[in-house]
């Protein structure tokens, strides 16, 4: 009877939704005229710096009559591969090529090698002299290689070490290994020595934590200084031709040079824009497939340690 006398619930109505005025968000401190200033300023001079890319690359499709022309073209008229031809009919491009990738190889594999296994070393361990082996580092790195090239030339000569590609290979380490050293030592004292000893606890050895810890989380750094190292190897010039004047050997930043000043192909541009080209762009091709990789490298290791 009670349940027939009560009355029945009312059913609540939904209030209707209140409409806000949509708030435009600013950055503070930022207005769009600036910002098109700015994104103005940085496409002109991003054009001021690519263009001596595009006049070397141009060049290199031009005629002789538009090389030798008084009025320069932006577009050649027609485009010839004859600077191309001319570069790989001469007999010593190729065997300089190999030189260097023989050199740049050696000098990357052999540099990182004992450059990080140095890093380790000074990076988690504590021995007599080591503030001072860190300094030493970064000193050798800022002593110009133009400075060291005769006692270095003096002591590989005693060792009979030129007019080889090992000993230059072994030079080139001077200035490798100390720069491997300082970069990746940031990347490790950054990596929790905690790491190794639980990995040591779980059962591993020494070298167990090594590959198993450091090895993989110094990947970043390990790119990133084989790059650079690589950079650095295949464009050095001074130290090749000191060590490989006896041996007739030339790598291909010594032939460029050669080729640019004979007789015969001292004006030929379109040759020389062509050797230049093909010389760079083994580096160029290397650099923009691990541009993500060295970027990561860069950021990681950029905290104090």
């Amino acid at each position: 009877m009670s349940d027939v006398l009560s009355p029945a619930p009312k059913t609540v109505q939904p209030l209707p939704p209140v409409k806000r005025k949509k708030v435009k968000e600013t950055e503070v401190g930022r207005s769009s005229a600036m910002t098109w200033v700015w994104n103005t300023v940085g496409l002109a001079l991003a054009v001021v710096m690519a263009f001596p890319i595009y006049w070397m690359i141009i060049t290199t499709f031009k005629t002789n009559k538009d090389l030798i022309s008084k009025d320069p073209t932006f577009w050649p008229s027609t485009f010839s591969l004859d600077s191309y031809r001319t570069i790989f009919e001469d007999d010593q491009f190729l065997p300089s090529l190999g030189h260097t990738l023989v050199l740049t190889l050696g000098a990357v594999v052999l540099g990182v090698a004992v450059g990080f296994l140095a890093a380790v070393g000074v990076a988690r361990f504590n021995f007599r002299g080591r503030n001072f082996f860190i300094v030493t580092m970064l000193v050798v790195q800022m002593v110009p290689l133009l400075a060291i090239i005769i006692p270095l030339f003096v002591v590989m000569n005693s060792l009979n070490m030129t007019g080889g590609l090992f000993g230059v290979i072994l030079a080139y380490l001077v200035f490798t290994v100390p720069y491997v050293i300082w970069t990746l030592r940031s990347f490790i004292v950054n990596i929790p020595a905690e790491l190794d000893e639980a990995a040591m606890v779980d059962g591993c050895t020494q070298w167990g934590a090594f590959f198993r810890i450091i090895l993989p989380l110094t990947m970043p750094g390990l790119i990133t200084t084989s790059v650079y190292s690589w950079i650095q190897a295949w464009n050095e010039f001074i130290v090749a031709k000191t060590l490989l004047g006896t041996s007739g050997m030339n790598t291909s930043m010594t032939w460029l040079t050669f080729y640019s000043t004979t007789p015969t192909r001292g004006a030929d541009y379109g040759a020389q824009m062509a050797g230049g080209l093909l010389v760079s762009l083994p580096v160029i091709i290397l650099f923009v497939f691990f541009q993500k990789k060295v970027s990561a490298g860069l950021t990681a290791g950029a905290v104090k340690g």
